[in-house]
């Protein structure tokens, strides 16, 4: 077992923050997701990632704060959208203790832990499938998933008495770490950054596409920083967008340079689909009242890209280069042999579902491609469902008459979260919802509770008009 340096320090920050009040552990696990790397606690090879050890250790401090005090908190009932995450987490533990061994040796699947002990399916990559059997992945994805769903149980409480202020200066720490780290890997200070990557996963720092140098951030490999980014990305511009704040145009405009450095086909969807859904929320910031100046300089601004633009395509090889980096990254994916190994992966988790006959193989039992593939082959249909219902009440539904501040976090939290799991569509392996989904989801029901309720727990932010 090893704790690192860095990592006591962050607990130390942890530890003050918590005294003062408990609720604060939130407000830092969720500034640190951008931490994708670091890790917190080594022990028997898995590595605890910080955000993650953050998490347990203040639901530890919430529980004990809940079980000392005399007094009942203001609101204990769950949303809907909780109780399906709950559903979805109880049958991810029953799946990964029991259905793997209920299954176990019928088919062969790809591990989710990568290993070139198994039977070499193909020549064209180097995957390799081995029987089913339970392995430590079970263990490890099935904690990842109630880790979230407590996690966003615990949010949904502390909110509704703290107000969507709260959340917001979690996000905004999330998103300039995020920028920060984009930045630092951009620069290359690498011996600065090794002391925040420290989990024994692959260190994918090196790859270049197109004579460019992708940029990870803190995290690993170029997907997931791209991904995040794209998802921080949405957060903010859909902020700003609706309250016209400048510090969340400039986090906005941060977190998107992040996701095009990273270099990414995941990242190059995730931006595209953000851009989708924000000019499809358009009538929400594009009405009557909208500040006459705003307009202006978003005008400006579009005139101004729309002139680089053409300016570089006239005066450089940058159509030729774009063209090429965009069929390098999209149009001959596929055929890629990082394609043809995905599409391998998506469809062991196709298999899996059928041998299965639709209840799953277990949670963290084999490794797949694509979202719906991973839950398909890990929980089969009903965690699947269960997931399902636990987006369509969580972003799905929409929001009644509600101030600025309650407009601009559901649908900032809606079109972030539709961003990252539009990432998750092309690039998940596993079944884990991620930290990062559960914050943006949990903004936007708060957001829709406090509004149907007509209540003013946050204050409301201005809006500038003519």
């Amino acid at each position: 077992m090893a704790i690192y340096p860095a990592a006591a320090i962050f607990l130390l920050i942890w530890l003050l923050l918590t005294l003062r009040n408990a609720d604060n552990g939130l407000i830092m696990a969720i500034a640190v997701i951008p931490f994708g790397m670091f890790a917190a606690i080594v022990a028997g090879g898995l590595s605890m990632i910080l955000a993650h050890f953050l998490v347990v250790l203040t639901i530890g401090a919430l529980l004990t704060r809940a079980l000392s005090t005399r007094h009942a908190p203001a609101s204990t009932r769950l949303p809907p959208s909780a109780i399906y995450l709950s559903i979805f987490a109880i049958y991810s533990l029953f799946s990964g203790l029991i259905l793997v061994r209920l299954f176990q040796g019928k088919f062969l699947v790809f591990p989710l832990s990568v290993t070139l002990q198994g039977t070499l399916v193909s020549t064209f990559y180097p995957s390799t499938m081995i029987p089913l059997a339970p392995n430590s992945s079970n263990i490890s994805q099935t904690f990842f998933i109630l880790l979230s769903a407590m996690f966003f149980i615990a949010l949904v409480l502390v909110i509704r008495r703290r107000g969507l202020e709260f959340i917001s200066k979690g996000m905004a720490w999330a998103a300039g770490l995020n920028a920060l780290l984009g930045l630092m890997d951009l620069l290359q200070l690498d011996p600065i950054l090794s002391f925040v990557r420290t989990a024994d996963y692959a260190l994918n720092n090196e790859h270049m596409l197109g004579g460019l140098s992708r940029v990870i951030g803190g995290y690993s490999e170029a997907a997931a920083f791209g991904s995040v980014s794209a998802a921080l990305f949405a957060y903010f511009a859909m902020t700003y967008l609706i309250t016209n704040r400048g510090r969340e145009g400039l986090l906005a405009l941060a977190n998107l340079c992040c996701a095009l450095l990273a270099v990414s086909s995941t990242a190059i969807l995730a931006i595209a689909l953000a851009f989708v859904l924000i000019l499809m929320h358009a009538h929400i910031y594009l009405r009557a009242g909208i500040s006459r100046s705003f307009a202006h300089h978003l005008v400006i601004a579009m005139a101004g890209l729309i002139i680089v633009i053409c300016l570089a395509v006239l005066l450089t090889p940058a159509e030729t280069f774009v063209a090429r980096m965009l069929d390098t990254l999209l149009f001959s994916k596929s055929g890629s042999m990082s394609g043809l190994e995905r599409a391998a992966w998506a469809k062991s988790g196709l298999d899996a579902f059928i041998e299965t006959y639709g209840l799953g193989a277990g949670a963290g039992s084999l490794r797949s491609n694509g979202f719906a593939m991973v839950l398909l082959g890990n929980v089969g249909l009903p965690g699947t469902i269960a997931f399902v219902m636990y987006l369509w009440h969580g972003i799905g539904k929409p929001i009644s008459a509600c101030t600025p501040m309650q407009a601009s976090s559901f649908y900032a939290g809606r079109v972030a979260a539709l961003t990252l799991l539009g990432s998750m569509m092309v690039s998940a392996t596993g079944p884990d919802p991620t930290l990062l989904l559960m914050a943006t989801v949990c903004v936007s029901v708060i957001a829709r509770e406090q509004a149907k309720a007509g209540s003013y727990v946050a204050p409301a932010i201005s809006m500038r008009t003519a």
